[in-house]
C-alpha cells in the first residue's frame, strides 16, 4: 500500500499553502487574488504575527501622519486662498504684501529643520511633532484676527518656523520603521496628502466664503483660518498618542514588547544602524560632509521639485487664454493633481513589489519621462490642440519623485541614523531656498500662458535628475559591496566571547535610552 507525503508545511503564522502529493491546495484564483495583494500592499506570506504589527502601525502612525501633513499643507495654502477672497482688500495689501508674507514663510521654513532633526534625537517625537502641531494651529487662529500686513508677516514667520519640523522628522521616522519593501508605497502614499490638501483648500474657501462671510462680524477669509485651526487642533492632539517614536525608543500604546523587538530585528536585518550609533555632536556635521550624500541627494531632490512644472497655474492659464468657460479653468487642472496622485501610488507600489524589490531609480526614471514628455511638448508650443492638451497632464507624472526618492534614502544611508535624518532636511532646505530664484527667474507671470523658458528649465532638470540617479546606483553598488567585504572581514576574524550570554539571544540590550543622553553600544544582533 503506498503512502502517500505531504509535500509543504501548513503554517497558519507564515501563510505557506499546503500541498498533498505536489498538489497546491488552492485555487488559481486565489493564487492570483494572493499575488495581487502581494503587489498592491505588503506580501502576504509574512508572518501572521508580523502582518498585525504592520497593520496598527499603519492604522496609528501612518495615518496620523497623513493627516498631519493634511493639515500642514492646508496652513500653507490657506493664505493664498485668504488673499483672493477678500484679505487682500480687507488689509489693504495693493502691493507686494503677498510676496513679502511667503518670504517670511520660507525664512521660517528653512531656519527650522536641521535644528529640528538633530532635537528628534533627544526630544521623544511623540512630544516634539504633536507640540509643533498645536503650536501652529495657535498662530492659524490668531491669523483670523490680523489687521494689517506686518501682523501678517509675523504670523507666517511663525507658522513656517512651527512646520519646519514636521515633513523631515516624519519622513525620517517613516523609514526608521519600514523596510525596503514596505517603505515606497507608504512614503508615496504620506506625500499624496499635498494634492488632496491642494484640492480641499479651494473647496474649503469657498464653502466659507459663500455660507460663512458676515457670521459673527466676521468675513469669509477670517472663517477660513478658524476651520483650519479647528480642523488642525484634533490631529495635533491624537499625536501625542499615535506617533510611535523611533523602535529604539518607542513606548507606543498600540504595540507589545515582542513587536517592538520584532521592529528592531526587520532592520537589523536590512543591515540598518540604530538610533545613538553615532550620535550627535560637535564634528558630526562636519564628517557627514564628507559623504557623497551630503551633496548629490539635495542637488537631486532640487532637480525633482525644479523639474516639476507647478510653480505657475500654467494649464488654467492657457485655458483661460483660450477663452474657455469658468468652469473648465476651475475643473479641468485638477485632473493633474489627478494624474499626480495615481501615478505616484502606482509607483510606490511597484518600487516595493517582488518585480523591483525595493529598487527605486527605475520609478524615477519612468515617472521623470512623462513629466519630460509634457515639458518639451509646451517648449514647442506649435502643436495641436489634443497633444497640448494631453502634455498639460502628463507634466504631472513626476508629482510623486519625492515619495521614492526619500525611500531610496534609508538604502543609500543604512550605516549612520542621525545622517539619515540630517541629508532629509538639508534636501528639503536646498529644494525650497533655489526654488526663491528659479521661479522668479523662469516662472514670470508676464510670459504666460507660454512660459517657455519654464518648461526648458523643467525639462533640463528631468535629465539632469535621471542622469544623477543612475550616478547614485553605482555609488550605492560600490557602497554595497564595500560594507559587505568590511561585514566578511569582521566576521572572518571576530572571535569574542560575552560572559552570561547564551547562544540564539537577542542582544539588544545594548540599545539605550538615548534621550537621557546614553549611547548605542552596538548594533542589533
Amino acid at each position: 500500500m503506498g503512502v502517500e507525503t505531504l509535500q509543504g508545511k501548513a503554517d497558519a503564522d507564515s501563510g505557506n499553502e499546503l500541498t498533498y502529493n505536489g498538489a497546491p491546495s488552492r485555487s488559481r484564483l486565489s493564487r492570483s487574488w494572493r499575488a495581487f495583494r502581494g503587489f498592491i500592499w505588503d506580501d502576504p506570506d509574512k508572518p501572521k504575527a508580523e502582518r498585525w504589527f504592520l497593520f496598527k502601525l499603519d492604522c496609528f502612525f501612518l495615518t496620523i501622519a497623513m493627516l498631519g501633513y493634511f493639515s500642514k499643507n492646508l496652513d500653507q495654502s490657506n493664505v493664498n486662498n485668504a488673499y483672493v477672497s477678500g484679505m487682500k482688500e480687507a488689509l489693504g495689501m495693493y502691493g507686494s504684501e503677498l510676496t513679502y508674507a511667503g518670504n517670511c514663510f520660507t525664512a521660517g521654513y528653512l531656519i527650522g529643520q536641521l535644528p529640528a532633526v538633530m532635537l528628534v534625537t533627544r526630544v521623544r517625537p511623540s512630544l516634539l511633532i504633536p507640540t509643533v502641531e498645536l503650536l501652529w494651529t495657535v498662530t492659524t487662529f490668531s491669523a483670523s484676527a490680523i489687521k494689517t500686513p506686518g501682523q501678517l508677516y509675523a504670523i507666517r514667520f511663525l507658522v513656517g518656523l512651527f512646520e519646519s519640523a514636521y515633513f523631515p522628522c516624519v519622513i525620517y521616522m517613516l523609514g526608521s520603521w519600514y523596510t525596503k519593501e514596505e517603505r515606497g508605497k507608504r512614503l508615496t502614499i504620506f506625500y499624496s496628502t499635498t494634492a488632496m490638501s491642494q484640492m480641499f483648500s479651494g473647496y474649503l474657501q469657498a464653502a466659507a466664503y459663500k455660507n460663512l462671510s458676515g457670521v459673527g462680524g466676521r468675513e469669509g477669509w477670517s472663517w477660513l483660518f478658524i476651520i483650519c485651526g479647528v480642523i488642525c487642533l484634533p490631529i495635533g492632539l491624537a499625536g501625542y498618542f499615535c506617533f510611535p517614536d523611533f523602535p529604539e525608543t518607542t513606548r507606543a500604546f498600540y504595540l507589545t514588547e515582542a513587536e517592538v523587538h520584532l521592529a528592531r530585528s526587520r532592520l537589523a536585518r536590512e543591515g540598518l544602524k540604530p538610533l545613538g550609533a553615532s550620535p550627535w555632536n560637535r564634528k558630526k556635521i562636519a564628517r557627514i560632509a564628507g559623504h557623497w550624500q551630503f551633496w548629490l541627494l539635495p542637488l537631486g531632490y532640487f532637480f525633482i521639485q525644479g523639474s516639476l512644472p507647478s510653480y505657475q497655474p500654467v494649464f488654467a492659464l492657457w485655458l483661460k487664454s483660450t477663452k474657455h468657460p469658468v468652469y473648465e479653468i476651475n475643473v479641468w487642472p485638477t485632473g493633474q493633481l489627478a494624474v499626480g496622485l495615481v501615478v505616484q501610488i502606482l509607483a510606490g507600489m511597484i518600487s516595493d513589489s517582488r518585480l523591483l524589490q525595493g529598487k527605486r531609480w527605475q520609478m524615477i526614471l519612468i515617472m521623470q519621462a512623462g513629466t519630460f514628455f509634457g515639458a518639451v511638448s509646451l517648449a514647442a508650443w506649435n502643436i495641436s490642440y489634443a497633444h497640448k492638451l494631453a502634455a498639460y497632464y502628463f507634466l504631472y507624472f513626476s508629482a510623486g519623485v519625492p515619495g521614492v526618492w526619500y525611500a531610496w534614502y534609508v538604502d543609500l544611508i543604512p550605516h549612520d541614523h542621525e545622517m539619515r535624518g540630517a541629508i532629509i532636511a538639508l534636501s528639503n532646505m536646498f529644494s525650497f531656498l533655489q526654488s526663491i530664484w528659479f521661479t522668479i527667474a523662469v516662472w514670470r507671470t508676464v510670459e504666460a500662458p507660454r512660459f517657455r523658458a519654464g518648461f526648458i528649465f523643467a525639462a533640463t532638470l528631468g535629465v539632469a535628475i535621471v542622469s544623477l540617479s543612475l550616478i547614485i546606483r553605482v555609488l550605492q553598488s560600490r557602497d554595497e559591496k564595500k560594507r559587505a567585504q568590511e561585514d566578511g572581514v569582521i566576521n572572518d576574524s571576530s572571535d569574542v566571547s560575552v560572559e552570561g550570554a547564551k547562544s540564539g539571544k537577542i542582544a539588544d540590550g545594548a540599545v539605550t535610552n538615548v534621550y537621557k543622553g546614553e549611547s548605542v553600544a552596538a548594533s542589533y544582533a
